[in-house]
């Protein structure tokens, strides 16, 4: 075959092509005249058909304008700490799930980018996988490094002030007497003065 013959092949394909469809139309307007309760199923058929296809184009386009830059930012160090809590190891799976990540491979990306170990067998959960053994996860901030936590690091002793013991109960030294069958007399020490209920 020569070039001028395969050039003229896609041509007669497409005359073919046209014939086909000129037939196939007069046939269908034929049938659409005689019973034309066809032909709205048909067009209905057709619309549907038409409807799914746009939705799948739709669909392929937003995936393809989506940049990985517009997805949320994910801190997977706290995701992490957070699965391996009690010193459990975790599976790329687990993780890729609970930071909502869209596979493994991006949790992996992830994890290379923070410096974090990846091993190719840990068991969790029931299963054996990928993921970051208990060793390898990085510890919480706040253990082992000494910096502050929420409860008090109060370490200094008693000083000069006079304000070190602890406060008296204001009621200390108070005296109830009861008079009759529904009065009483307050008493307080440290005033000359009686108050009466």
């Amino acid at each position: 075959m020569t070039a001028e013959e395969q050039q003229e092949e896609p041509g007669g394909n497409r005359v073919a092509g046209g014939c086909v469809l000129a037939v196939g139309l007069a046939a269908a307007s034929t049938v659409a005249y005689a019973v034309p309760e066809s032909a709205y199923f048909v067009a209905g058929l057709l619309a549907t058909q038409a409807v799914r296809r746009g939705r799948a184009l739709t669909a392929r386009f937003q995936k393809r304008d989506e940049e990985p830059g517009d997805a949320e930012a994910v801190d997977i160090v706290s995701v992490l700490q957070r699965l391996a809590d009690g010193g459990q190891h975790v599976r790329l799976t687990q993780l890729a799930d609970a930071a909502g990540l869209p596979d493994t491979k991006a949790a992996r990306a992830l994890l290379d980018e923070a410096g974090i170990r990846i091993r190719d067998g840990v068991r969790a959960a029931g299963k054996n996988g990928p993921g970051v053994h208990r060793d390898d996860v990085p510890p919480l901030p706040g253990a082992g490094s000494g910096a502050p936590s929420g409860g008090c690091l109060c370490s200094s002793g008693a000083n000069t002030n006079a304000n070190n013991a602890a406060p008296a109960d204001p009621r200390e030294g108070l005296r109830v007497e009861p008079i009759g069958h529904s009065g009483s007399v307050v008493r307080v020490p440290g005033e000359r003065r009686a108050y009466t209920v």
